[in-house]
């Protein structure tokens, strides 16, 4: 194979696409969902700053009441624990489920909730001792998981520095505030960080899943053979398919010949050209071709008509126009209506001959 012919310039095809989505091969990104779930999780934070301040205010009010005491017991502790889960439970519940719900729901979207079957057949090559130890630790894919994940710690980590800096100052005299106060001051907190790092967060998810959905594509690109031996497997086996197509032909020319039956007239070249015809009133004005055939076919024609006692008049010029410009199933062209009618004519008074010499019988 030449080397231009191994190289992948080939656009994936349906067929490869869907196998990598049957394999679960699709474009993911843990940085974006985390950043979606951080984005709704603390859009729902925002939302029950009141619930919060309030929570902390009955946190701290407890807290205070049972530190002042000289002596701590366990019954205290107890019912330290119990205000801070019946205070700050309910909202911070409400927080997370709002999180992980939309973190969930947002790979389901950008993986078209394709349940990947596939995914889930054990392979064996993953048990291979070596095989893990290549792709750990001699391939590059580490390395650059390292590097994102350093990349992605310092963004974060600046963001939240950014925010949190600013409110440095009023760390000293927080201690001498009322509960509210310190409630609030923390809930301006949270705010400023989640204002930073939501962002932060959205656009590395973002420019993550750009990335992993390049590299898909790279992955599912193919070359010139894999190509055409696609659509060779997609079009078939020329042999299977002409043996397809004759089956076919012969299933339609069957058809076609239990159809003579129906007819009131063939008309044909005396051999060559057989063309059926059928004429009912309430199927239209003009006959309709119900069998037409060369050759071999028409000679068939002619046997089936033979067989049911359909008249058969010979008229070259008819038969071959008929043959070359009426269509199977359809009405005849309006060129053919005056000799076709003749046709018939003649036809209907054979029948009426033969009526009549019936009746002196």
């Amino acid at each position: 194979m030449a080397e231009s012919d191994a190289e992948k310039t080939e656009a994936p095809s349906e067929r490869k696409i869907q196998q990598f989505r049957d394999e679960g091969k699709v474009a993911q990104s843990k940085e974006l969902l985390a950043g979606i779930g951080l984005a709704a999780g603390g859009t729902a934070l925002l939302l029950t700053t009141a619930s919060f301040g309030d929570a902390f205010h009955a946190v701290f009010d407890a807290l205070r009441q049972h530190l002042s005491d000289s002596e701590l017991t366990s019954s205290d502790v107890h019912l330290i624990t119990a205000a801070i889960f019946l205070n700050v439970g309910p909202p911070l519940l409400i927080v997370l489920t709002a999180g992980s719900f939309t973190s969930a729901l947002a790979g389901l979207l950008l993986n078209n909730f394709n349940m990947a079957v596939g995914a889930l057949e054990p392979k064996w090559e993953r048990l291979d001792p070596l095989t893990n130890f290549q792709s750990q630790f001699m391939s590059s894919q580490p390395w650059i998981q390292l590097a994102k994940s350093l990349l992605v710690g310092s963004a974060i980590g600046w963001a939240a520095w950014s925010a949190v800096s600013a409110h440095l100052d009023a760390l000293p005299i927080l201690a001498s505030l009322g509960a509210r106060a310190q409630a609030a001051y923390l809930v301006e907190l949270v705010t400023a960080f989640l204002q930073r790092v939501i962002p932060v967060g959205l656009a590395i998810g973002a420019a993550d899943y750009g990335w992993q959905w390049w590299r898909l594509q790279q992955e599912m690109m193919m070359t010139k053979e894999e190509a055409r031996k696609e659509h060779k497997e997609q079009e078939g086996d020329p042999k299977i398919k002409g043996k397809r197509k004759q089956i076919a032909r012969q299933i339609a020319m069957g058809q076609m010949l239990t159809r003579v039956k129906e007819a009131d007239v063939v008309v044909v070249n005396p051999t060559h050209y057989a063309v059926a015809l059928r004429y009912r009133k309430e199927e239209g004005r003009a006959p309709v071709v119900v069998a037409r055939g060369l050759d071999l076919i028409a000679l068939k024609i002619r046997a089936e008509a033979t067989r049911h006692e359909i008249p058969i008049i010979e008229n070259r010029p008819l038969a071959r126009g008929l043959y070359a410009r009426a269509k199977l199933g359809l009405p005849i062209p309006a060129e053919f209506y005056g000799a076709v009618a003749q046709l018939l004519a003649i036809v209907y008074r054979r029948r009426a001959q033969a009526r009549g010499a019936m009746r002196l019988r």
